[in-house]
């Protein structure tokens, strides 16, 4: 079957599969969208980042090249890719110890009775982090999620009377033994329709309520009266909603 070349299926409205954006420990692979599409996949270490901006997150990418022009021509023979980066830009709306240390690219602070206290230094090394992205529309569900990042650039922390104070942060992807970034898409009509078992295998799916079939009283008693009806008193209808 030829795949339709205006597929209305195919586009796909940016809403969070549950809170839609989660931090790990670097190294940390994301949850397969074919064993589990739900926000139950992200299960420990993943972490919530919690409430973002109305823009939610902007990936975005750049690549460096180098062209290669001969003596014999004004005009380049070959353009060869010497440079590349993803990123994904947040503006975090929930201040704790895990988004201010991010933001503060500082180690996450230990909790004592709901407070910490974060000391800011410059002798220490840069922080990574992986990095998973989680949208679903209807069935669809886009996950992207990099094993290795670190932050490369910050906004302005506005504290401003009548407005969430916000932590504008970009991280870049980092290589990761060849791999830069996983990109991971569930149409729902595979094994990652929310409904896997972990074991790559397809869990029944929703199963909708049919009337029961009619029991043969029923059955007699309509016949007689599509026939004119019958001698002697009607029998009840059994009910079959039920």
């Amino acid at each position: 079957m030829t795949t339709p070349l205006l597929d209305p299926d195919e586009v796909q409205v940016g809403h969070p599969n549950g809170p839609g954006i989660w931090v790990a420990p670097a190294g940390t692979p994301a949850p397969d969208v074919t064993d589990d599409a739900t926000e139950a996949a992200w299960v420990e270490p993943w972490k919530s980042l919690g409430y973002l901006s109305s823009d939610g997150p902007t990936l975005g990418g750049s690549k460096e090249h180098e062209d290669l022009t001969p003596w014999q021509s004004i005009a380049p023979i070959r353009s060869v890719s010497t440079g590349r980066a993803l990123t994904v830009h947040l503006v975090l709306w929930q201040l704790n110890q895990t988004t201010l240390a991010m933001y503060f690219d500082a180690p996450v602070p230990t909790m004592e009775g709901g407070d910490f206290d974060m000391t800011i230094r410059t002798d220490e090394p840069q922080q990574l982090y992986a990095i998973g992205i989680d949208s679903a529309d209807v069935n669809r569900v886009l996950r992207v999620s990099f094993t290795r990042a670190s932050l490369t650039d910050v906004g302005d922390m506005q504290i401003q009377r009548g407005a969430a104070v916000p932590l504008d942060v970009t991280l870049t992807a980092l290589d990761d033994s060849g791999q830069l970034a996983r990109v991971q898409l569930s149409t729902g009509n595979g094994n990652g329709n929310g409904n896997g078992n972990g074991n790559g295998e397809t869990e029944p799916g929703p199963v909708f309520a049919t009337p029961a079939p009619a029991s043969a009283s029923a059955s007699a008693s309509h016949a007689r009266r599509s026939h004119g009806g019958s001698s002697g008193p009607r029998e009840p209808e059994s009910d079959t909603s039920s």
